[in-house]
């Protein structure tokens, strides 16, 4: 069986990203931004053993992650990429930022911002984001690797998954599905059931109802929380000495508990 020809290192003129293609490749996607590019505009003969490493070392230097939820592998882009294909398992993956004004059902996956506006809506199975700011409902599972902040007045029967949680001061929500996140901060009003793997904190002003599991629980002064609330370990691999512990809690609302 012939043995085939030994690729050849090809750069994206928009990212800089070095890629292995065949030595008379004519055009290609770059894998990091998503760039259509000719090998007549790529610098070609780079070498492989040095210069093409020294890129990549250069790369994970300035660039930024991108986590894949299909198959979970991570890789490293271009701070300037807008979009980017999973060198693992070939999915496209958006980096921009979107922004909802009216009504959506298109599918939503990005690692940039996802605002939607209070005249807005989006209804998939499935919104992913790297951040978000609802202001609007929303029908499906949103998965924010960072911060979700809610600022609406009315029902959420969205379920959220979320590095961050946190109802703005002036929110006012009843959420029907669960909400599980690495941390959460109540500053308005919330109503629902909450999973965190961190501290759930009820900022001054702010009001919780309803059953909360978490490593630690904490009551400012003005805050009030009412319902079950079970305080366990964090899970395996959380990186935390702190023992569980529920501070500050009102003990006239924890009497309302059923």
């Amino acid at each position: 069986m012939p043995t085939p020809p030994p690729k050849s290192p090809f750069r994206c003129p928009a990212c800089g990203f070095v890629q292995l293609e065949p030595p008379h490749l004519v055009s290609t996607n770059c894998r990091s931004c998503g760039a259509h590019y000719k090998a007549s505009d790529s610098t070609e003969g780079l070498d492989a053993s040095s210069g093409s490493q020294s890129l990549a070392g250069r790369k994970h230097e300035t660039g930024k992650p991108v986590h894949c939820l299909k198959c979970g592998r991570t890789h490293q882009v271009s701070p300037k990429a807008q979009s980017t294909i999973c060198p693992g398992c070939y999915a496209p993956i958006e980096l921009i930022d979107v922004n909802i004004t009216a009504h959506a059902s298109r599918s939503i996956d990005t690692r940039g911002h996802l605002r939607i506006t209070a005249k807005g809506s989006v209804s998939n199975p499935w919104i992913i984001c790297g951040s978000a700011r609802i202001e609007g409902p929303f029908h499906g599972h949103l998965r924010c690797e960072g911060e979700a902040r809610l600022s609406m007045q009315k029902t959420c029967t969205g379920r959220i998954t979320a590095g961050s949680f946190v109802i703005d001061r002036k929110a006012v929500i009843d959420c029907s599905q669960l909400v599980d996140a690495d941390s959460v901060s109540i500053e308005g009003i919330f109503r629902g059931r909450i999973q965190c793997r961190g501290v759930v904190k009820v900022i001054k002003g702010g009001r919780l109802e309803g059953p909360v599991q978490a490593p630690s629980l904490v009551v400012e002064k003005g805050g009030i929380y009412v319902g079950d609330c079970r305080i366990s370990p964090p899970s395996a691999g959380a990186a935390t000495t702190e023992a569980p512990a529920v501070e500050n809690a009102a003990p006239l609302e924890e009497d309302l508990v059923d």
